[in-house]
């Protein structure tokens, strides 16, 4: 084959490779780009074919569609298997919520729990002592740590875009609407409304 008719070995190329890949009859790849899309085609090719696909974790044949893609070296079992394996080996939720922390509130593990210590486990506004584990509220401004609240608490916070003035009208129509006489509304329910469950 004449130098001037060699293209490159990626199908969507028609450039000419470079002189100094000219070896022998075949033709090469224009640049490394160019090479690492062609092997990327025929994996894929190569991919699109397969019914089966051995796991190296189990041992064993399984069909294409327990793999999480087509050319991956254990099933979606043994994936699940050895990150569970590797998150407790990390030292599990505990190590995780730490890393949360210190990437979110430039805090320690050790010092939320010294927190929620003084707070006796309680939430600093409603004094409920929630299953779960409180959050960590600071002001969106300053970035500044205040208290630990449980999720309702915090939530209402963010709601009422921690506005005090908000809060105050929330209270104030609260009890506003608490004093009413139920015979004075302009709509009555048929059945009465049903009680919320905690």
């Amino acid at each position: 084959m004449p130098e001037q008719d060699r293209r490159c070995g990626n199908d969507e190329c028609d450039q000419p490779p470079r002189p100094s890949q000219l070896l022998g009859r075949v033709p090469l790849y224009c640049s490394k780009p160019c090479q690492r899309a062609a092997e990327r085609k025929r994996r894929r090719e190569k991919a699109l074919q397969q019914t089966h696909r051995w796991c190296r974790e189990c041992d064993q044949a399984k069909p294409i569609d327990q793999f999480t893609r087509p050319l991956a070296f254990y099933c979606r079992e043994c994936i699940s298997l050895r990150n569970k394996d590797r998150y407790d080996r990390l030292g599990g939720t505990d190590t995780a919520y730490d890393r949360n922390l210190r990437y979110h509130y430039g805090m320690t593990l050790d010092q939320y729990n010294h927190m929620r210590w003084a707070q006796g486990g309680r939430c600093a506004i409603c004094g409920e002592r929630p299953e779960k584990r409180l959050c960590v509220d600071h002001d969106h401004e300053t970035n500044a740590i205040r208290d630990l609240l449980c999720a309702h608490c915090n939530h209402a916070l963010g709601q009422a875009r921690e506005n005090p003035a908000v809060l105050r009208a929330m209270a104030d129509y609260l009890e506003r609407h608490a004093l009413r006489d139920p015979a004075t509304l302009r709509y009555t329910p048929e059945r009465p409304a049903r009680k919320r469950t905690k």
